[in-house]
């Protein structure tokens, strides 16, 4: 478990299968065996389904957050100052317009605690959406220089409530509340070369976007987004204006385009080496569960990923094998003195006896908020780590839907924190939560070594899929 002292003040037009997305039921995201999809073709994960239907969906209650031995205050609001109008501004462009199951299948999880939690084709014929919208975004790869910043004055005159200025980009934006959204209709004509889409629709407030290839799901107001079954939680919610659907410029820009098009990550490099960090060790236990304590779990966890990375060919360099102690620097040390590495950091969840699920963990964006108040808050001038931005995404998207979609455990999102271990890394890194020891039924898995082999295969074979899929970037270098 990650407590507040650890943290300091992809994808190619290979994807072939339907994404089916919902809000989370109370049982969780669960992935159907047998349908080979988006994810499945490049990152190792994500289920197949079919489309939505053309009636109105049903919408699944909201979420109820799973008890933590923290609470998680609500999520905070879009930025958007209450009292007055916020400023809009429209720029229109251009053109034509699981729990394991090991022998026995497990009992489901209440839903009181369901967490709120290569092949290559043809090409669009840009090649990178950084190419396409340098007035929506600048390089998302360069050096943080606060590009995303909301505007100090965000109080509209009444001449630019609402404003249209042409642009040759071929987006369209809409300004709110001094920060930059772009239209569902610019990201699907973007990437509707790579993926056909043939689905787009916004009923009430559902949005499907969606072909044969990919559906993506997202509820206006909400900050969670399914892609092929697989949870995100983006930096700020959609929104909408004038019956538009608005993903955020920074959401756009930091995780849809990387985890839609890692092969034009810009900064993606070569890699042959995995640095695994078993979290906790020596005096620091981690959390207590009821059969241990994550330091053990951690380690046993730590060693069986490095021998799956091993024997899939990749050099390993543990920052410790045995139950010693070491400083969040000196994991980072480790990690940043390894060349052509990445990094992922093990660790184990705590909350109510009720709670489970799988997590993963990437590094907030600059000019955005942790998913949860614990997690560092607000990134505001950016660190060390955010350089790897969009191969940080793509390795947990890698990792999380090779683990969901093998397995039928409650997915609880990829999330955003500035945990330690993240923000000074200069190698692509991630931190995995491989369930909650607090909770019996999963503790028992997590103590099992068949459990544990087998999460390890399925990492194992993400790290093989997150090279493939970024190869082509790789080779730019």
């Amino acid at each position: 478990m990650i407590t507040g002292s650890h943290f300091k003040p992809f994808l190619t037009a290979a994807f072939v299968s339907v994404l089916a997305l919902s809000i989370a039921t109370p049982g969780g995201v669960r992935a159907e065996d047998g349908k080979p999809g988006f994810f499945k073709k490049i990152f190792g994960g994500g289920s197949s389904e079919a489309p939505a239907p053309a009636s109105d969906p049903k919408p699944a209650p909201k979420p109820v957050p799973a008890t933590k031995s923290k609470p998680e205050p609500a999520k905070p609001a879009p930025a958007i100052e209450t009292g007055r109008p916020p400023r809009v501004i429209i720029t229109t462009t251009g053109g034509s317009k699981k729990k394991v199951e090991l022998n026995k299948p497990a009992t489901s999880t209440s839903s009181k605690t369901t967490a709120k939690k290569e092949t290559p084709k043809p090409q669009p014929k840009t090649e990178s959406i950084q190419d396409v919208t340098k007035s929506v975004a600048k390089d998302n790869e360069g050096p943080m220089k606060g590009e995303f910043k909301e505007d100090s004055d965000d109080k509209p005159s009444s001449s630019e409530a609402v404003s249209v200025l042409p642009s040759k980009d071929g987006w369209e934006i809409v300004k709110i509340g001094g920060r930059d959204y772009v239209t569902a209709e610019s990201i699907r004509n973007f990437y509707n070369p790579v993926y056909g889409f043939t689905t787009f629709r916004l009923q009430g407030n559902h949005f499907w976007l969606g072909s044969s290839k990919l559906i993506l799901k997202a509820q206006v107001g909400s900050q969670e987004m399914l892609i092929n079954n697989i949870k995100f939680i983006l930096s700020f919610p959609v929104q909408s204006y004038n019956g538009k659907v608005l993903f955020s410029r920074l959401d756009l820009c930091k995780l849809i385009d990387p985890v839609l098009y890692p092969s034009h990550i810009q900064n993606a490099e070569y890699f042959d080496t995995v640095v695994i960090d078993a979290g906790h060790g020596g005096h620091d236990a981690g959390a207590r569960g009821i059969y241990g304590y994550e330091k053990d779990f951690a380690l046993k966890m730590a060693m069986a990923v490095g021998a799956a990375c091993k024997a899939r060919g990749f050099k390993v360099v543990y920052t410790r094998s045995t139950d010693t102690f070491l400083t969040l620097g000196g994991r980072v040390a480790i990690a940043n003195q390894t060349p052509k590495s990445i990094f992922l950091s093990f660790h184990f969840n705590s909350g109510g006896s009720a709670a489970s699920g799988i997590e993963t963990w990437a590094l907030t964006p600059q000019s955005a908020a942790a998913t949860i108040p614990r997690g560092g808050g607000y990134n505001v001038n950016g660190v060390t780590g955010n350089k790897q931005d969009s191969a940080n995404i793509a390795l947990a998207t890698a990792v999380h839907a090779s683990v969901i979609s093998r397995f039928k455990f409650v997915d609880r999102g990829i999330k955003r924190a500035q945990w330690s271990v993240l923000t000074g890394c200069k190698r692509p890194g991630i931190l995995f939560e491989g369930g909650f020891v607090t909770n019996a039924q999963e503790c028992l898995l997590v103590a099992s070594d068949t459990y544990r082999q087998q999460v390890s295969a399925a990492i194992g074979d993400a790290v093989v899929n997150y090279r493939k899929a970024l190869e082509t970037a790789m080779a730019k270098r």
